[in-house]
């Protein structure tokens, strides 16, 4: 909760904590708050696209690459490559619902 201070003229914001006083409740002002915090030019937005991006995208990559690998080795062209890629895939998905999840339980 943000208070708005008016002495001159400019806007100030105070981070607001209730404090019990006899049985009344009133407003302590204890720091003020952080001008980023008051105002999100929405980078955070973008390094979560990133984040996102990046967690479903590189188990995916990992998994096409070891397959590839395994089925030179093992002599198998294609099996091993698909089911390390579907793996790769449900990590994936994962990783996005625990992003999802975590930024829900923010909010």
């Amino acid at each position: 909760m943000t208070m708005n201070k008016q002495d001159s003229g400019e806007t100030e914001y105070y981070d607001v904590t209730l404090e019990d006083e006899e049985g009344n409740i009133r407003p302590r002002k204890t720091k003020p708050a952080d001008p980023k915090k008051v105002k999100d030019p929405g980078w955070r937005y973008v390094g979560l696209a990133g984040q996102i991006g990046f967690d479903i995208a590189l188990p995916m990559v990992v998994g096409l690459l070891a397959g590839t690998k395994l089925d030179d080795v093992w002599g198998t062209r294609p099996k091993a490559t698909l089911v390390l890629f579907f793996i790769g895939l449900v990590f994936g998905c994962t990783s996005l619902l625990r992003i999802v999840k975590e930024m829900s339980v923010k909010r």
